[in-house]
């Protein structure tokens, strides 16, 4: 693997960790896309740390504790915009020319066309939003999104120690989709996305194939994702706080082998 860009090391461990902001993070992932050794040290960093995540346990939370948050965040003042230099000011030391160079560099640099499905899927596992619908019966919560979408849910019984959690709508620009979560073994979550397809394509890092499906795989901030394109016009996206390979076998022996 190669080093990243000198000074900014720090930048990278908190964009794989999702701690920037919505410009900070912007700003760094145009830079990613014009460099290839902090590209290639994102990915690697994310990858490592999914990988841990997936062989360790996680800890239950302290009774009490999610209310505790939301109440201190209620009352905390809205944060003030910080800039990813302000941020992070070891890491950019360079002299007025370079830093010149580098916001033409980004206000130049158009976005790469993201699929709005795979957003809204990371965006849900993020959060981990309220379910509107909770049921350990994958069937029931499939029945819940009847007349609610414009699609049959395929139900994805659970497998083993694998089981649903419930389910929520979610909004994927104009279209509404479907949002059904999992507990797996060790207190890991799975996230699974249904929308309508739109006309961006899917793409990711790697590819596979996955029961006759042609399926990209990739890491989003640490959350390994799993997405392909049925010919009936939907698009599935998977998320998990797993590695790669581990959600890709569970999306191919498990969610797949149920009709």
């Amino acid at each position: 693997m190669t080093s990243p860009c000198a000074g900014s090391e720090t930048v990278l461990a908190a964009y794989v960790d999702g701690e920037l902001t919505s410009v900070d993070r912007e700003a760094f992932e145009a830079h990613l896309r014009t460099c290839q050794r902090c590209s290639e040290a994102s990915r690697f960093q994310a990858r490592f740390k999914a990988a841990i995540r997936g062989h360790l346990p996680r800890p239950s939370l302290p009774v009490g504790l999610r209310s505790r948050i939301e109440i201190a965040l209620a009352a905390a003042p809205a944060p003030r915009r910080r800039w990813l230099w302000q941020a992070h000011p070891r890491a950019f030391t360079i002299g007025v020319a370079a830093a010149a160079a580098v916001l033409l560099l980004v206000v130049n640099t158009q976005r790469a066309a993201r699929s709005p499905v795979v957003e809204q899927a990371l965006s849900t596992f993020h959060h981990d939003l309220p379910l509107d619908v909770l049921s350990d019966s994958c069937s029931k919560v499939s029945d819940w999104f009847r007349g609610k979408v414009d699609f049959s849910l395929r139900p994805g019984a659970g497998h083993g120690a694998t089981r649903c959690q419930g389910g929520r709508l979610v909004n994927v620009r104009d279209r509404i989709g479907a949002y059904v979560a999992y507990q797996a073994p060790g207190g890991h979550r799975l996230g699974v996305t249904v929308a309508p397809s739109d006309t961006v394509p899917l793409a990711g890092a790697r590819q596979r194939v996955l029961r006759g499906r042609r399926a990209f795989v990739d890491t989003h901030r640490g959350v390994a994702t799993v997405t392909f394109r049925e010919p009936g016009g939907l698009d599935y996206v998977f998320t998990a706080d797993l590695d790669e390979d581990a959600l890709a076998n569970w999306v191919e022996t498990v969610y797949l082998s149920h009709p």
